[in-house]
């Protein structure tokens, strides 16, 4: 389930498409410095859990893939200077039968929430 957390705005690059267990999509996505966010997945229970890797797509490095964290829903990350990044998303779809994964589309949700990091105060004393 995709919740709204306190403080956050929604970013205008979430993202929702129809897949089956058979597809891989892959979001190409703009993170801007000096902000914290936070990707939230969803989708139909058959279709759980979500599988994503967020990738470098300059070098093609592998940044983060949740399958290491038992295919966690939700990541919060933060970028000091402006990033682009490809997220890759497929569905494991544990509870769907043979005959469900040959013939089931479902839709994904990528709900991508933001805000501005913090100021910080610095108080000097001499």
């Amino acid at each position: 389930m995709m919740d709204r957390q306190k403080g956050y705005k929604i970013y205008s690059q979430s993202k929702s498409v129809g897949m089956s267990p058979k597809d891989t999509v892959e979001f190409n996505i703009v993170f801007y410095g000096q902000k914290d966010y936070i990707f939230s997945f969803c989708t139909h229970a058959k279709l759980y859990p979500v599988h994503f890797v967020l990738i470098d797509p300059d070098s093609g490095d592998v940044l983060y893939d949740n399958a290491k964290d038992k295919y966690i829903e939700s990541l919060g990350i933060g970028f000091d200077v402006t990033k682009s990044l490809t997220i890759k998303v497929d569905v494991v779809a544990r509870k769907a039968s043979e005959e469900e994964i040959e013939q089931y589309v479902g839709c994904i949700g990528l709900l991508i929430q933001y805000k501005n990091y913090s100021q910080k105060k610095v108080n000097l004393q001499m």
